[in-house]
């Protein structure tokens, strides 16, 4: 069982746009026992969904908070999925839609067939960014394996953008 509560992290009214309440990861981050706790149990949470995986895939920027570390664990590569002109050509790349826009990841995508995938991110809320990473997976060749996230915010509904998929969260926003 995780030891993360919704109330470990801080909490922003009408950001990034108004009717939109923004959960910052930082009070966790800064925190060096609830930093490796949430590390540990985000692992342990990842080695139960999954069993053997090649990649797990993460988005800039909140995503490579914890992807590369989980990699690690999992005897994993890493593949960074970057925003628009952060990677040198040729990408693929997704669009997807947020609570407050439309955004687009790209990845370099040589390698990557038949490969097992674990997507990650921190929070899963309308499921737009996972599903695209999703995407990209599939449109490589790779077969995605699971999804998982720091947070939550059932009440978005994003599990059911990734077509189900096994998800895994360490904690629920209600």
């Amino acid at each position: 069982m995780t030891t993360l509560r919704p109330e470990d992290f801080a909490t922003t009214p009408d950001w990034p746009k108004p009717g939109v309440l923004f959960y910052d990861i930082g009070p966790v981050m800064r925190d060096a026992e609830r930093l490796a706790k949430t590390t540990a149990e985000l692992i342990a949470a990842s080695r139960e969904l999954v069993d053997e995986v090649d990649y797990v895939i993460a988005p800039e920027a909140r995503g490579f908070l914890f992807g590369p570390a989980l990699a690690v664990a999992l005897g994993a590569g890493f593949i960074p999925a970057r925003k628009p002109n952060k990677l040198p050509p040729e990408t693929s790349s997704a669009e997807y839609e947020l609570e407050y826009g439309i955004e687009q990841l790209h990845i370099h995508d040589h390698e990557l067939d038949q490969a097992r995938v674990l997507v990650h991110d921190d929070l899963l809320a309308t499921g737009g960014t996972a599903a695209a990473l999703v995407e990209l997976m599939i449109r490589a060749g790779a077969t995605p394996i699971g999804a998982s996230f720091v947070c939550e915010i059932p009440a978005l509904d994003g599990r059911k953008a990734l077509s189900g998929l096994p998800v895994s969260t360490l904690v629920s926003f209600d």
